[in-house]
């Protein structure tokens, strides 16, 4: 398969597509122009064979008709309403670029009891085949029977309506109670990981409440998962504190055969600069007489430079996987995410917030999103359906963008970022209408995630044949 090069079209059939030599000179050639007139100057190309690649660029919306648009397969997508519950305040570490507001606080029963009506509603109004929970803090692990109790009564009160119940844990990974990983495996649900470096960068960025290392405690506690077959989804937030050791830190994770998200600190109190992570939620607003609207110049080239040389461990360790024969226990391509972007299908908006998605505060508190669930303007949980009161809720204005920015209607990846995160954009010009501070970093990332995706389209396929070749190119 030397030779062999990719297109991406997020608005296409399959997003990214493998194709020819001859498939890539015929796209290559069409810029505006018809096959017939691009076919004239391949007379070397016999017609059949040159027609033959056209029905996967058009498939792809790689070539247009006039007149016609490629069509996506008629898919029943499965219609899933997604909500972070906030078991609790209260955190054995105290990670300083953390949004909430740290305190003793949990939930209580009453809003327990109130929060599973409204689930209970969302499943009986027969708009939704799914209604997942993500237990979340603080730190959720120090709640773990109520995390228990909570499953149970919500998964009974949506059966009833043919609704499934689902859940993961976002967890710091230091506490793994007797018998969670017993329960997590029984009721299948999925546990999140957050690791921020190896060794003292973790330690730094992740320390122990009071003070003391927690990278040893991680270590333990993701050794207790593992060993009982749970296999934890890694979630990476880099700052400033942690970017120069990224690629050691990808290196550690690959090493065991883990998936992971990069994500880029959220600075949502306008600090220092954009990758900010030094303050927190608690701390007084760092205001800046004009917040940094976009990463340029010194640190941006710092944070694409330290990307760059992740990604490129990436690359290397699927190459050398392949090349031993072996094959990868997770898809890249289906697990790996970059912040909030989506390169699989378009979107006009980069998450749920307002739509199909909710956080649900200790309180009772409801807020589009969990950064700010402890902010003004929140609802108090009712006893309805959830999607209706994420579609009414008054803390934000809606977060659906109501006319590109001209650079973002240049952008050839606007279908892919929409803007990044829409709270931090809020937040920052009072709309979602602009671009995301991490502009720039997106557009360097965006053809990373998509060349790798396609190296290991071609190393699935070379290895049905050639499962031991090592000398893979990619065009």
């Amino acid at each position: 398969m030397r030779g062999q090069a990719w297109l991406h079209n997020p608005y296409g059939f399959n997003a990214l597509a493998l194709i020819s030599p001859l498939a890539w000179r015929i796209w290559s050639a069409a810029d505006g122009r018809t096959v017939a007139e691009v076919l004239t100057e391949l007379p070397e190309v016999p017609t059949e064979r040159a027609l033959a690649e056209l029905p996967l660029l058009w498939r792809n919306g790689f070539l247009l008709s006039p007149g016609m648009a490629p069509q996506r397969p008629q898919e029943k997508p499965e219609r899933v309403f997604n909500a972070w519950l906030h078991l609790t305040n209260a955190c054995n570490l105290a990670c300083p670029y953390c949004y909430i507001h740290k305190s003793t606080n949990h939930m209580e029963g009453h809003v327990s009891q109130k929060t599973l009506e409204a689930i209970e509603a969302t499943a009986r109004s027969g708009d939704v085949d799914r209604v997942h929970v993500r237990f979340a803090g603080g730190e959720p692990m120090l709640q773990f029977a109520q995390m228990q109790q909570f499953f149970a009564d919500a998964t009974a009160r949506c059966q009833p309506h043919g609704v499934k119940f689902s859940a993961a844990v976002l967890t710091n990974g230091t506490l793994v109670p007797e018998g969670a990983t017993d329960w997590l495996l029984a009721n299948d649900v999925s546990v999140s990981v957050s690791i921020d470096g190896i060794g003292a960068v973790q330690d730094a960025m992740r320390p122990v409440k009071g003070g003391g290392a927690s990278f040893a405690r991680l270590e333990a506690g993701l050794d207790t998962f593992l060993a009982a077959g749970i296999r934890p989804y890694i979630l990476i937030t880099v700052g400033e504190s942690n970017i120069d050791g990224l690629a050691e830190l990808t290196d550690w994770l690959l090493a065991r055969d883990l998936s992971f998200r990069y994500s880029l600190v959220r600075d949502l109190e306008w600090g220092a600069s954009a990758l900010d992570d030094r303050h927190g939620a608690a701390d007084a607003k760092m205001h800046q007489a004009e917040p940094q609207t976009l990463l340029t110049g010194e640190p941006l080239a710092r944070v694409q430079q330290a990307l760059a040389q992740a990604y490129d461990r990436i690359e290397q360790h699927l190459v050398a996987t392949y090349a031993a024969g072996r094959r990868p226990r997770s898809s890249f391509r289906q697990s790996h995410r970059f912040c909030d972007l989506e390169l699989w299908r378009p979107i006009e908006q980069a998450c749920g917030a307002g739509r199909s998605y909710v956080a649900i505060a200790e309180t009772g508190a409801v807020s589009p999103c969990q950064a700010a669930l402890h902010h003004t303007g929140t609802q108090p949980i009712r006893a309805e359906s959830l999607l209706v009161q994420a579609r009414a809720q008054t803390q934000f204005q809606p977060f659906a963008r109501k006319a590109l920015n001209a650079e973002c209607a240049r952008c050839q990846f606007k279908a892919s970022c929409a803007g990044g995160c829409p709270l931090l954009l809020y937040r920052r010009e009072g709309h979602v209408d602009g671009r995301s501070p991490y502009c720039e970093v997106f557009r360097a990332v965006i053809p990373r995630i998509l060349r790798i995706s396609a190296l290991e389209m071609m190393l699935q396929r070379q290895a049905v044949t050639a499962p031991r070749r090592s000398d893979v190119q990619l065009a």
